[in-house]
């Protein structure tokens, strides 16, 4: 039998149930203490990434301020470049006088020449521009054959005169002097001399140079030169017969990469020498005595030797002709004959080729002087002094 439950005496109410538990305050809820945790962790990453970006936009802006600085840089150095690529185009006294006018850009060694405060000759050099190196440089192989000798004998020439910088070719006549023409390095007390066989550009010291009477001679003094072999000169020229000129005309040295470098500081570089070949068109009966031959020559090659094939230097670049109205250009030199009676008056010793048996005509160079020459000849191997 079931049992039912009492009911509640008269008057008694019956039992009522637990009260509810009083709710917690907002601060003390775990979702309010996640939902804080949660904002916290938020706002932290917010600003780890908001100071990561500012780092990042800095630097990225920084480096965009570097790069583009370098290009103005790059495009100032390319555009003084170009102007030296114009203007060398120009006849060389329009080059004298527009040179000075074109500033170098920031960080270009223009020019490299002996002294860092002044030029040659006193006159003011930039103030960025690197000095010559005055140093021995590495023992030079003697040359194996042709080409190996005139790469080696031909230098670059540079002088900075009262007008601006001037360029020729030069070489050595022996393992430290260097003979270019007077015009090259004009009123410069000194200049500098670089090829690759130098290693570096080496400074040189104008002993003595001639402009009058048809001679056009300058022979520098070379400071700590290498052991290079020089050219012979020859007395003996006639028609047609084959020669050579080296040098560094500028139509093909302007384009060169080492020549570049060199313009922007690198002592390392040296342009390449430049060979052309042709034949003796005629010899002009004048005092001193010229040859117009074909061989092409531009402005850069004044100054640099003339060969037979033999190696011997029949005459020195001097100067080209043009005719307006054929176009058509005359390479000229000044005889050996002439240069070696400049380098006995200048007491400087050089070598002389013995004359040749030949039935073929010879240069018109003056019979006292062609004498003379070979008389000096056979009596000293070095030609001489007066």
């Amino acid at each position: 039998m079931s049992q039912t439950p009492n009911p509640a005496p008269p008057g008694q109410s019956a039992p009522s149930e637990a009260p509810e538990a009083p709710p917690q305050p907002w601060f003390r809820r775990p979702f309010f203490w996640g939902l804080l945790l949660f904002l916290a962790l938020l706002l932290l990453a917010a600003w780890l990434f908001g100071k990561q970006w500012q780092e990042a936009e800095s630097r990225k802006a920084e480096a965009a301020a570097q790069l583009a600085e370098r290009q103005l840089q790059n495009q100032a150095r390319q555009d003084f470049i170009e102007k030296l690529r114009l203007l060398l185009k120009e006849e060389p006294c329009e080059v004298q006088r527009r040179l000075p006018l074109l500033p170098p850009p920031a960080g270009v060694a223009w020019p490299p020449l002996p002294d860092s405060a002044t030029g040659a000759g006193g006159v003011a050099a930039p103030p960025n521009a690197a000095p010559a190196q005055s140093r021995s440089t590495r023992p030079v192989s003697p040359p194996q054959d042709f080409a190996a000798l005139m790469e080696q004998a031909t230098v670059l020439v540079l002088a900075m005169q009262p007008e601006g910088l001037s360029m020729g070719s030069g070489f050595f006549v022996t393992s430290g002097h260097v003979v270019t023409n007077a015009h090259v390095v004009g009123p410069a007390g000194k200049a500098v001399i670089v090829s690759k066989a130098t290693g570096a550009p080496l400074a040189a010291r104008v002993l003595q140079a001639t402009q009058s009477a048809g001679r056009d001679f300058a022979v520098l003094a070379v400071e700590n030169g290498p052991g290079i072999t020089p050219l012979p000169l020859t007395t003996e020229v006639w028609r047609t017969e084959k020669v050579s000129a080296w040098g560094f005309p500028g139509a093909v040295t302007n384009d060169d990469p080492k020549f570049l470098a060199l313009l922007k500081g690198n002592d390392a570089a040296a342009p390449e020498v430049v060979y052309t070949e042709g034949v003796v068109s005629v010899i002009l009966e004048r005092n001193p005595p010229l040859i117009v031959h074909t061989a092409t020559v531009s402005q850069g090659n004044s100054g640099g030797p003339l060969v037979n094939d033999k190696g011997e230097v029949v005459g020195i670049n001097t100067f080209i002709k043009l005719d307006d109205g054929s176009y058509r250009q005359s390479s000229l030199a000044i005889v050996s004959a002439s240069l070696a009676d400049f380098l006995r008056a200048a007491g400087v010793p050089f070598t002389l080729a013995a004359p040749t048996a030949s039935g073929q005509e010879k240069s018109s160079v003056p019979e006292q002087t062609a004498q003379k020459g070979a008389a000096q000849a056979a009596g000293n191997e070095q030609g001489g002094k007066p």
